[in-house]
């Protein structure tokens, strides 16, 4: 089974301290803040998995099914956010946009 947590924990050892994702966070707050800022009412499960440091984006899994990155906005508004259907793709984007972005 893919582990996402140890997945992103793996990129943290990969890149070292300059890795802008982490499990290391209070996840109780932002799943408060999503749901302030989004409906939610559509799924039993919301649970938040991860955090960027640099900026506003926190990945959630939804009913155990399919995985969001929000970027919470702290104003009026929907969330925006984009959608994958594995982990593996999540930790293929978390990664790419890092390299992209910062290296």
């Amino acid at each position: 089974m893919f582990d996402i947590i140890y997945e992103i924990n793996m990129l943290e050892e990969k890149y070292g301290d300059d890795f802008n994702w982490g499990t290391d966070f209070n996840c109780d707050f932002f799943q408060k803040q999503l749901a302030r800022e989004s409906d939610l009412t559509p799924y039993k499960k919301v649970k938040a998995l991860a955090k960027c440091y640099s900026n506003d984006d926190v990945l959630f899994l939804l009913d155990n099914k399919s995985y969001r990155i929000y970027h919470l906005t702290y104003s009026s508004g929907e969330p925006r956010y984009i959608e994958f259907q594995n982990g593996k793709d999540v930790i293929e984007y978390i990664e790419k946009q890092y390299i992209d972005e910062y290296m």
